[in-house]
């Protein structure tokens, strides 16, 4: 199994260009324990994006099933 991690100083530069083209907003909530947090969401935009982004994935998955059972 192949674990990939993920650091801060990778994550949350990415939220925050993913917030500031519209496809995210964020709201703080107090924590019980610890600083308070920042929970985001998709906004319709970036419903809009994930949605085109599925359908060219699965247009490349199948693309590259099609290429791929041609060779055997």
């Amino acid at each position: 199994m192949r674990v990939s991690i993920v650091v801060e100083g990778t994550l949350y530069p990415l939220l925050s260009r993913l917030k500031d083209a519209g496809f995210l907003t964020y709201r703080w909530e107090e924590s019980r324990s610890g600083p308070p947090r920042k929970y985001y969401q998709l906004t319709a935009t970036g419903e809009a994006f994930l949605t085109e982004l599925d359908q060219t994935w699965d247009e490349l998955a199948q693309a590259v099933k099609k290429t791929t059972r041609k060779n055997r």
